[in-house]
């Protein structure tokens, strides 16, 4: 595979779409470990 095609491939517009839902899984993922975090720490003083 040639660099120039390599490139190409790399900048299509279909990766940032799969980039941008890589990190909002990725912030959704850890906004609900925290969630649930904050719930175990509630629970457990009560």
């Amino acid at each position: 595979m040639e660099l120039s095609s390599l490139l190409s491939v790399l900048d299509a517009p279909w990766l940032d779409d799969v980039i941008v839902w890589t990190v909002a899984a990725v912030a959704g993922i850890v906004a609900l470990a925290v969630v649930v975090n904050a719930l175990d720490v509630f629970f457990d003083a009560g």
